[in-house]
């Protein structure tokens, strides 16, 4: 991989800029959602293009692989915004592609591609809410997929990836919005440093650790270590050629760390063990592999991950979580509950209800506690899905939206 010359540097720096906007894409979201920039022939169009995607993927295995493959299709004629809200009408015909993380990052990096040098008002453009932000992680991917820095040319650029995803005067993320930008940070680590993760987390500890986002430290670690694990794209898996541990040396891999560097690493590696971990006692196995203070933050996690396997089968979910011991089923509802909304926001309704119907096994309430008192963490207080998921809580619950 080559180094960046002084003019990519330059360009490199200026990814702080792009948090300052990202509030556009926020409204740009709600109002698709709501349908004020939608007028009549187009919600046909959409309607006739979703349409014939469905019908071309009808008869394939795995729809939603298909729905991936032809959707980003469409932006040969349609703009990235019209490809996501198709994206929409197919989710709403289609219960299978609750999930489009993988096609966020492919229409953004789509529209990354037919002009390079607009890349930040791409991401500018990128719905947040929607295919569970991976058009963010996407846009980004794309433009520095291809480059690597040197150590010096890293470190120099610490003090502003410091604050890339801290509020300014003119962008006020929710918690949820910050977590989302550290992740990608740790994501981009690994372009940084050309694949290089003992570099990278030493990278996420001086950006995250050492700046304002220190309570963001693991989501910027987990980023990295999924490039080590869930390679997406031919030029992700060249990336870690040779470097990927097996089911057989993923131990000794992670102990080359510690802390909290180790406990991302662990967590990251469930793909190695994607069938045990999709059994309750499986889970509890991989998770006690970590060391104690790390054993919370990994069950949280594959929560969020089965969320996904199970494609968002809600049935299924209160299954597995039911039998998890105690108090893991409680936390069980809880993280899927989250994920539920940090994949679409359309979910506040289904993600209440999975709490309320989480009550036979989870008699302390951790999923309502968890889900009110996260609320302002998900959303800022007082916006329409603040309230509308405030309002989908049991009485007693509410006044926790309020702390």
């Amino acid at each position: 991989m080559r180094p960046f010359s002084h003019t990519k540097i330059a360009k490199f720096v200026t990814i702080g800029i792009v948090v300052v906007v990202l509030f556009i894409g926020v409204m740009f979201a709600m109002q698709m959602r709501n349908g004020i920039l939608s007028s009549a022939p187009e919600v046909r169009g959409r309607e006739e293009m979703a349409a014939a995607i469905m019908a071309a993927c009808r008869s394939e295995s795995y729809r939603p692989g298909c729905y991936d493959r032809e959707i980003p299709k469409l932006m040969d004629r349609i703009s990235m915004e019209d490809a996501f809200a198709v994206t929409r009408v197919v989710q709403a015909h289609d219960s299978s592609y609750a999930f489009c993380h993988v096609l966020g990052h492919e229409l953004s990096a789509r529209e990354v591609k037919k002009n390079p040098d607009n890349w930040k008002s791409v991401l500018a453009r990128c719905p947040s809410g929607v295919c569970s932000n991976g058009c963010i992680h996407g846009g980004l991917q794309e433009k520095f997929r291809a480059e690597s820095l040197t150590d010096a040319q890293a470190q120099k650029l610490v003090p502003e990836l410091q604050t890339l995803c801290e509020p300014k005067s003119n962008w006020k993320p929710t918690g949820l919005e910050r977590g989302t930008c550290y992740h990608a940070v740790g994501h981009l680590t690994m372009y940084m440093t050309g694949g290089d993760i003992k570099k990278s987390v030493a990278l996420c500890d001086g950006i995250v650790a050492k700046g304002p986002g220190r309570a963001f430290l693991h989501v910027c670690l987990d980023g990295a270590f999924m490039q080590i694990f869930q390679p997406l794209e031919p030029e992700d898996s060249a990336l870690v050629k040779g470097k990927q541990p097996t089911k057989d040396t993923v131990h000794t891999f992670c102990n080359q760390f510690s802390g909290e560097q180790k406990g991302s690493c662990i967590s990251e590696s469930w793909p190695l063990f994607a069938e045990e971990v999709k059994r309750p006692g499986g889970l509890v196995d991989f998770c006690n592999r970590e060391e104690p203070a790390e054993q919370d933050r990994c069950f949280h996690g594959m929560f969020y991950v089965l969320t996904t396997q199970f494609q968002f089968d809600t049935d299924a979910l209160q299954r597995f979580c039911g039998d998890l011991p105690a108090p893991r089923a409680g936390q069980c509802a809880a993280g899927v509950t989250s994920r539920l909304i940090e994949t679409d926001y359309g979910n506040i309704a289904k993600a209440a209800q999975f709490c309320k119907d989480a009550s036979r096994y989870d008699p302390a309430e951790q999923c309502f506690q968890q889900t009110a008192a996260y609320a302002g963490f998900h959303f800022h207080p007082g916006s329409a899905e603040f309230l509308e998921l405030c309002n989908n809580l049991p009485e007693r619950w509410k006044k926790w939206c309020a702390l």
